[in-house]
């Protein structure tokens, strides 16, 4: 479930409370947070059926290409502190249901020539793309030649994944 599958006011209520349990500040804090990641789920909906995507949801899940990233823009180090991981071969998805946004659906980040971070600041027009736009998306921003090895994916097809977590729960049992 995503905060953004509740009412707003009830979704806003659990956000805050979480924050304040875990101590967790940021924008993630603030009370615009929920507003803002709507605004920015529809444009990459939109982008999606605009891209010749087939999504079966409104609200997506987020995961990444690759490994989450570590050090500073590691969201697991606060947001999502004892989240669970689990991994999926691409041959499991139906990629017409999947964006991709990088280097982040909520932030633009500034690179400079040699591919440093220099500048963070929240955007609601993300870049998104299709799994067959991946390969020149690697090549332009030399996403592996920095060190940055996930790509920030949304599903928007939760049977999928739902599928596979059933399927790897009936294997271990």
């Amino acid at each position: 479930m995503s905060l953004n599958d509740l009412p707003f006011e009830e979704a806003n209520r659990v956000k805050r409370a979480y924050c304040k349990k875990k101590d967790i500040g940021l924008f993630y804090a603030q009370d615009d947070y929920l507003i803002h990641r709507k605004e920015i789920e529809k444009w990459i909906y939109n982008e999606l059926i605009r891209l010749g995507g087939k999504p079966k949801d409104k609200i997506p899940v987020y995961m990444t290409l690759g490994e989450s990233p570590e050090g500073e823009f590691d969201i697991r180090a606060d947001i999502q502190k004892n989240a669970e991981e689990i991994k999926i071969p691409l041959q499991e998805i139906d990629l017409s249901a999947v964006t991709f946004v990088y280097p982040d659906s909520m932030y633009k980040l500034v690179q400079s020539a040699d591919g440093k971070i220099i500048d963070g600041r929240r955007t609601n027009t993300p870049k998104v793309y299709m799994y067959r736009d991946l390969p020149d998306l690697v090549r332009k921003y030399r996403v592996y030649e920095q060190n940055i090895f996930s790509i920030e994916a949304q599903v928007w097809n939760r049977e999928m994944l739902h599928k596979y977590c059933f399927k790897i729960k009936g294997e271990i049992q």
